[in-house]
């Protein structure tokens, strides 16, 4: 009717959890709170093929979500879709996890352990500002976490030297050790910040504040 204000949509997810449980336990709990799912997903190339195929608000995907690959779900939805709202999850609360999940591209970081009011509200949030980051004590877990979310001492100074521009050469003669040692940490750094390239690691090396 002409005049008459119309319903608002329905806010739609994806939900990405490899333990069956928890995953339908979430999406039961999402549709209670009047949250539509659209599809559920328990690995990582089910769950981008549902993002790409059902175009949700909001992706909740675990920050250990399995995969046949080596990237993780959160860095690899965040390349592809670059304003999509992102809820990263993890089994417990840690000052890792939300580090992680902040240098991942991750709209919040929720641990499971949360009740589902706080699940629920994360994902409003990140589905009103993908582009922000929420998670409880931010800066507490910033202050805490040295040097980075499991990150050696070495590794670190790598991932420093790296940002500066250095060649592994550069960077194995500086450090006085061989390049396959450097080879090895920067594999490392990759593989912890989720990233498959110098570039990506420094940048989200800069969100975490590991380059300070």
């Amino acid at each position: 009717m002409v005049g008459q204000s119309q319903p608002a949509m329905a806010l739609a997810v994806v939900v990405a959890e490899g333990n069956h449980l928890v995953r339908r336990g979430l999406a039961a709990s999402l549709a209670d709170a009047g949250i539509a799912v659209l599809a559920e997903a328990a690995e990582t190339d089910a769950a981008l093929a549902a993002v790409a195929r059902y175009q949700p608000d909001v992706l909740l995907a675990d920050l250990e979500l399995p995969g046949r690959g080596t990237g993780n779900v959160v860095a690899m939805a965040r390349d592809r879709w670059p304003d999509l709202a992102i809820v990263a999850l993890s089994p417990v609360a840690s000052d890792e996890a939300v580090l992680l999940a902040l240098a991942l591209g991750a709209s919040a970081q929720v641990p499971l352990t949360a009740p589902v009011e706080q699940v629920v509200a994360a994902t409003r949030q990140a589905a009103a500002s993908p582009g922000a980051f929420l998670a409880e004590d931010l800066a507490g877990s910033r202050r805490r976490a040295s040097p980075g979310p499991g990150l050696t001492r070495r590794e670190h100074e790598v991932l420093r030297l790296a940002a500066e521009g250095l060649t592994v050469r550069e960077i194995s003669e500086r450090l006085f050790v061989a390049e396959a040692t450097t080879r090895s940490h920067l594999a490392g750094i990759y593989r912890k910040l989720g990233a498959t390239n110098r570039s990506q690691a420094v940048l989200r090396a800069e969100r975490m504040g590991l380059l300070r």
